[in-house]
């Protein structure tokens, strides 16, 4: 694996482990709260971030053999705008609906499912050579086609995004 693979994916998985002590210390009622009908629950945002990961597995799958996404479609206008909107806490509508939480997955069903994407993504993160790591292997539904390194960095600052999502949960909650 990619240096630089290899370290965001480590930094990924110390902070889902970091996440994954703090929902240990909550209450059922506290995982399910919700601000309001069109607020998600603690649970609702873990679903999403699970969702996420589970399309860039897809993805990378399909797409690390032999890339079938255009070059001349990439637009990194638009991926930087995708960072910078999650790193301000911009709140935004989910670009794709098929990344809404749907709530039919308990907490435990949740951590089992990411558990095996994460199990199974360096299986593809370690067929990325250096001669490949600009291919686009992951197309973000509005920040378009992505290299392995891009698409990494964007699940990391998504993933911070909603760990702050849930900072605010909680803040409500006290």
């Amino acid at each position: 694996m990619l240096t630089t693979t290899a370290e965001k994916f480590q930094s990924l998985t110390q902070k889902r482990s970091q996440l994954f002590q703090q929902l240990d210390e909550l209450s059922g009622e506290i995982l399910h709260f919700k601000a309001g009908p069109d607020k998600w629950s603690i649970v609702e945002v873990i679903e999403h971030l699970v969702i996420a990961e589970e399309d860039l597995l897809q993805q990378l799958s399909a797409n690390i053999p032999a890339s079938t996404l255009d070059p001349a479609s990439k637009t990194p206008d638009r991926y930087r705008m995708v960072i910078k909107v999650m790193k301000q806490d911009i709140e935004v509508d989910v670009p794709d609906k098929r990344a809404e939480p749907r709530g039919r997955l308990t907490l435990e069903e949740l951590i089992g499912k990411w558990d095996d994407i994460r199990g199974r993504l360096p299986e593809y993160l370690t067929a990325v050579t250096d001669e490949k790591k600009d291919d686009l292997v992951y197309r973000h539904p509005f920040g378009g086609p992505l290299s392995v390194i891009e698409a990494l960095h964007f699940i990391e600052v998504h993933f911070d995004n909603h760990m702050r999502h849930i900072d605010r949960i909680l803040a409500q909650i006290k």
